[in-house]
């Protein structure tokens, strides 16, 4: 396309870190007297494939991607398998990586089997701890005292917030049961003159809490001529439960430095010392 500059590589990299989240959280029922009939345990596991198509739209130009995907569940493990990636916008480097997010243990571990690195770090920052005296010891009075810093609620700086999420309906999706969902949201801030919209509808499977077997999402930013689709689907899905092995970073891997090293390492003359084996905490069978 003439008089459009080429494409960024940033979309790349983009597409590459599309995130697939599936969190799972389990209830239990406590029986009376007299009791109900019990309903079916949630199943403790599954393997399934997956794909995913991305459209990016900016610059006056449009690009798209598509990415194929392995998803496994075991326990409190949930294991993401990027199989390839492709796009005929924009050239894609051949990426393939893991990542396991352990619910239990709150870490986020990736690794990839191109670059033989892998990165442990926690799934949902935590706020740092502060550090607690020593017993025995005094404190010494600060020099300066330090300005009280007081929270400023976020919505004094919107204009607009609108947000609705409701349900759609039970159907079967793929042959499994799901129940359907549809999220639309508008913020603007202000000083903004148009606003960001997102709009989503999923369809959730009955017998995994949060997992979705489709996915359409819609990103229009307000304040930047951006915009981005994705669109998400089960294949196939398989009710074994996964080994725990492969929840585990294979032996002989180093340590990088980030998650976008895993994926896209640094050339570098030296190279960490390879570790024996490394893994997320061992869930146990269910």
């Amino acid at each position: 396309m003439s008089g459009v500059s080429g494409p960024d590589p940033r979309f790349a990299r983009i597409a590459a870190g599309t995130s697939l989240a599936v969190l799972i959280f389990a209830g239990t029922a406590v029986a009376q007297t007299p009791s109900p009939s019990p309903s079916p345990a949630p199943a403790p596991g599954f393997s399934a494939h997956a794909h995913a198509n991305v459209t990016v739209v900016a610059q006056g130009a449009t690009y798209n991607g598509s990415v194929q995907l392995a998803v496994a569940q075991r326990t409190d493990l949930t294991r993401i398998d990027v199989l390839s990636l492709k796009s005929d916008s924009f050239p894609v480097p051949p990426i393939t990586a893991t990542v396991v997010i352990d619910r239990h243990a709150n870490t986020l571990t990736a690794w990839s089997d191109a670059t033989k690195q892998f990165r442990v770090q926690p799934f949902i920052p935590r706020p740092a701890v502060s550090a607690t005296p020593r017993a025995g010891t005094t404190a010494r009075p600060s020099a300066t005292p330090r300005a009280v810093v007081r929270g400023t609620s976020p919505f004094s700086q919107l204009d607009v917030l609108e947000a609705t999420l409701k349900l759609t309906g039970h159907t079967a999706t793929a042959g499994i049961p799901t129940t359907g969902l549809a999220f639309d949201l508008q913020v603007r801030k202000k000083g903004e003159q148009v606003s960001s919209h997102v709009a989503a509808t999923a369809q959730i499977a009955d017998e995994y809490a949060a997992f979705p077997v489709t996915l359409d999402v819609s990103l229009e930013p307000g304040a930047a001529p951006f915009g981005a689709k994705l669109s998400y689907a089960v294949d196939d899905l398989n009710h074994d439960v996964p080994a725990i092995g492969r929840f585990r970073i294979p032996a002989g891997y180093t340590e990088a430095s980030s998650l976008m090293t895993v994926i896209f390492p640094r050339r570098s003359p030296a190279s960490p010392a390879p570790v024996r084996s490394a893994s997320p905490r061992p869930a146990s069978s269910p």
